[in-house]
């Protein structure tokens, strides 16, 4: 159904801005406002706790490379209980580009373009999904190789600045709230960043594969867990955990306080900016693997003709989906914790055994 073929490379930068994501302004408010002062050691514990879920996507794709997730969930549990898992998972692809599109409008509508509709900058956004959708998957991979360089220069460029503004003192008293806490945030930095790479267990099969596939996927892992707990560390270290846990977007906050002699300041654009690449390379992702699972879930012949009502059904959820971002951060984000690990651990975990058993008495 998909003729497209990226390389090993291209989906390493797509896992970088996937993992980044809509997390670069969010995460350091939502890990500070359960570990506190304490967050950054639970974003730094998160990274090898992600590596360790990415490794685990990774076996389940190995069990059928050729197929995406959607396929191989067939395989593995019969075409009985298949549709049921497989619409598990279309809901949430569908949902979770939904939630993304409202946060593009969220953040732009309150931020930069504050006398701009929430529905049109929402329906751009949608737009522009569209017309990356109908260009190609493959032209997408080399778009965000084109992108990354501005990606990480911007990103060094604001930490780099922001290391004189650097207060230990206001991370300080370590574990006053004990450890609990901090195995909390922990949880939320892995499930986030982390446990939504699930989606590339639909772009995988077309990925030519060579021999540092998993190396390079794990790579690419790494480094956007990195670079998401640069922001996390220097939020706290230079608004202090108040302000990081009471800003809705602590990281675009972070780029006012940058001042080199009074000539190189006012970053924010250039934060908004990187955001929205990033934001965009991964809702694209979302958008793809829902259309496309759908497809195959219905072995229809083609998945194209489905882009257009799946654009109007995400546009009219992006609206539904929360009254407001307060609601977003108070309701929808603890919940959304449980929903990801049930996806990227539950589920995939139940696959590999339930593939071992069936291989076991075969063999028997």
């Amino acid at each position: 159904m998909e003729k497209g073929r990226i390389s090993v490379g291209q989906v390493t930068v797509l896992i970088i801005f996937c993992t980044m994501g809509d997390m670069i302004l969010i995460i350091p408010s939502i890990c500070t406002h359960i570990a506190k002062q304490d967050a950054w050691i639970s974003t730094l514990l998160s990274i090898p706790a992600g590596m360790a879920l990415v490794w685990l996507l990774l076996r389940v794709h190995e069990l059928y490379p050729s197929l995406t997730l959607i396929e191989a969930i067939r395989k593995i549990i019969g075409k009985w209980l298949a549709p049921v898992v497989s619409i598990w998972y279309l809901f949430y692809f569908l949902m979770s580009d939904a939630i993304y599109i409202r946060e593009f409008g969220d953040f732009y509508t309150t931020q930069t373009y504050v006398l701009t509709p929430l529905r049109i900058l929402m329906l751009l956004a949608i737009l522009m999904l569209v017309f990356a959708f109908f260009t190609g998957i493959e032209a997408l991979a080399r778009a965000s190789e084109l992108c990354l360089p501005f990606f990480v220069i911007v990103t060094i460029t604001v930490v780099a600045c922001l290391i004189p503004e650097i207060d230990f003192s206001k991370v300080k008293p370590i574990m006053e709230n004990g450890v609990l806490p901090t195995i909390h945030g922990t949880l939320l930095g892995v499930s986030y960043p982390f446990g939504e790479l699930v989606v590339f267990l639909m772009l995988f099969p077309y990925v030519k594969h060579s021999a540092h596939f998993k190396r390079s996927i794990l790579l690419g892992s790494l480094i956007g867990g990195i670079l998401l707990s640069l922001f996390v560390i220097m939020s706290l270290f230079v608004l202090g955990p108040f302000l990081t846990e009471s800003s809705v977007y602590p990281s675009y906050m972070l780029t006012a306080k940058i001042n080199v002699f009074n000539f190189f300041q006012r970053m924010e654009a250039f934060i908004a900016a990187i955001w929205g690449l990033s934001l965009f390379f991964k809702s694209f992702l979302y958008f793809y693997a829902f259309i496309l699972g759908t497809a195959q879930t219905f072995r229809l012949k083609d998945y194209r003709p489905l882009s257009m009502p799946a654009a109007m059904l995400i546009y009219g959820l992006s609206m539904m989906v929360a009254p407001n971002i307060i609601y977003y951060f108070d309701t929808l984000v603890p919940s959304w914790v449980d929903w990801d690990l049930t996806n990227s651990v539950i589920i995939p975990l139940s696959l590999w055994g339930i593939y071992a058993i069936r291989q076991k008495s075969k063999q028997s």
